[in-house]
């Protein structure tokens, strides 16, 4: 359904580490071993899926109960069939003949332990998972604390995914990711690399590629080269500007695809001057949005309208009015708000209109836009200062303190329910620490929970994208397309939209 070219764009949905370069090694017996390297801005931290679950899960070590199709609805995975029995209750069906990476048979007595320990942790403390349970062999209930239709977009989470109970021990923690994918885990040197090898006893296609090399590179320059020195196969997330030189060499192959994943500012609504909408909705008229994908984006990607990008994903409220380039209507909006100009700046009650933007580097470009969001916002009498720290950092700071706004970039639909807003909005979910709080965008976030009839939860998501529009706790700048290079030889590579699971499992290498 997705040609591969050599520069791919995917308009829909039709669609971390040194060492090991993509080389053949001489093995143990004396033939040739394919070795497979990756490499991604992602370090390796840790073992444990509940905190590490996503990477396991993008490299093919550990599944999930659900998956993620390459329409980004919820699919079948190591549960064949799910329903729900009554308001308050889910069966999972799971897969005949699938054994863990240690021959551990996978029933419903051997993923309890998994299963409890992630919807118990905090990951997943926004899901009403009461219990869970086994009704035989073969079958898993789920209760919820109230009617939750988002449950089966949520057992698609890295989180999730399922590890053998013998990877358990007594005090609850993971020290080996023992699972049931295409790669099962041979070593690994945290916050450095991963190595796999292929899975023999897999339930599905066995893969092609023997041996599997994650590497973490932060840098996105060092892993293009890597690549371009043939140290890499595939190296993932290269800055926009790079695809125009890459296309020029026939032994590398570019890959563009939009995902949803948006840049946005978050706003402190508890700091001077963005308490005041009138100044949030200055911002949103001061940026050029449109210069930024042109300029600084090479032109991939596009002006983000709302949460969601309507060409990927058909939850995007499509009446959203967006906030056009206009520098004379956001010095109005500041007069209003009673920012006065004074010389290049404005004042209020002798205050400057002075405010930071902290952002980070390991997603590329984001403190250049940040530079370009400065001047643009200095053009209407704002004074800017840029901070760029560890995205950690940021986390750290802005949840136990006040700021100013910040500039992020992620994901608005890694699982695939627009219950993901809760994560963005909702008063007491919210992880994007805005402090924002919108009693009708709580209840209408609760009621589309509740509710299992697709057009009422549309109804009710498109309001608080609505409210959301006009009250602006985040400003939408910039949908997000990715670029991934591979080897010209790697064939069968196909970008999976939410990009859950980079699915090497299916990719052969013809050098």
């Amino acid at each position: 359904m997705i040609e591969l070219t050599r520069r791919q764009k995917l308009s829909g949905l039709g669609a971390g580490i040194t060492g090991l370069g993509g080389y053949w090694a001489i093995s143990g017996t004396g033939g040739k071993e394919d070795v497979f390297t990756v490499g991604s801005p992602w370090t390796p931290d840790s073992r444990d899926p509940v905190v590490n679950g996503w990477l396991w899960r993008r490299i093919s070590v550990l599944e999930p109960l659900l998956t993620v199709d390459y329409d980004a609805t919820v699919a079948p995975g190591l549960a064949t069939d799910w329903r729900m029995v009554d308001d308050e209750t889910w069966e999972f069906d799971l897969r005949e003949g699938v054994t863990f990476h240690d021959g551990t048979e996978l029933t419903a007595k051997t993923v309890l332990p998994s299963l409890r320990r992630a919807f118990d942790s905090s990951s997943m403390a926004s899901v009403p998972v009461k219990s869970i349970e086994t009704a035989d062999n073969r079958t898993l209930t789920m209760k919820t604390d109230e009617p939750f239709s988002p449950l089966p977009a949520h057992c698609t989470r890295g989180s999730t995914c399922l590890v053998s109970p013998t990877a358990i021990a007594d005090d609850g923690s993971v020290s080996e990711p023992i699972g049931t994918g295409p790669f099962q885990f041979e070593s690994w040197n945290q916050g450095s690399s991963i190595t796999a090898s292929a899975n023999s006893d897999y339930h599905g296609e066995n893969a092609s590629i023997e041996t599997l090399v994650y590497e973490g590179i932060t840098d996105d320059q060092t892993r293009r080269l890597k690549l371009e020195n043939d140290e890499l196969d595939m190296a993932r997330i290269l800055p926009n500007e790079t695809v125009d030189s890459l296309e020029l060499r026939d032994d590398i192959t570019a890959h563009t695809y939009q995902i949803p994943r948006a840049r946005y500012l978050v706003f402190d609504l508890d700091s001077s001057p963005f308490a005041d909408r009138r100044v949030r909705r200055a911002v949103m008229h001061a940026v050029d949005r449109e210069t930024i994908v042109e300029n600084l984006l090479n032109g991939l990607g596009s002006p983000a309208v709302g949460p969601f990008p309507s060409d990927v994903t058909d939850w995007a409220a499509d009446d959203l009015e967006p906030y056009e380039h206009d520098p004379g209507r956001a010095r109005d909006l500041l007069a209003e708000a009673g920012w006065e100009p004074n010389g290049t700046g404005r004042t209020r009650d002798g205050d400057p209109l002075s405010v930071s933007i902290w952002t980070y580097d390991t997603r590329p470009l984001l403190p250049t836009i940040a530079q370009v969001i400065q001047t643009q916002l200095g053009e209407v009498g704002f004074e800017v200062d840029i901070e760029v720290m560890e995205s950690s950092t940021i986390k750290e700071r802005a949840t136990n303190g006040s700021f100013d706004a910040v500039l992020w970039s992620n994901s608005v639909l890694w699982y695939p329910d627009p219950d993901r807003l809760s994560d963005f909005v909702h008063s007491e979910t919210a992880t994007m620490f805005s402090g924002y709080e919108n009693e009708t965008v709580d209840r209408r976030l609760e009621e589309a929970r509740r509710t299992t009839d697709r057009d009422e939860r549309f109804g009710r998501y498109a309001e608080v994208q609505h409210i959301l529009q006009r009250d602006l706790p985040i400003g939408w700048l910039t949908y997000y397309t990715n670029v991934v290079a591979t080897r010209a030889g790697v064939e069968a590579y196909r970008p999976h939209p939410i990009e859950s699971c980079y699915h090497l499992e299916n990719v052969t290498d013809q050098q």
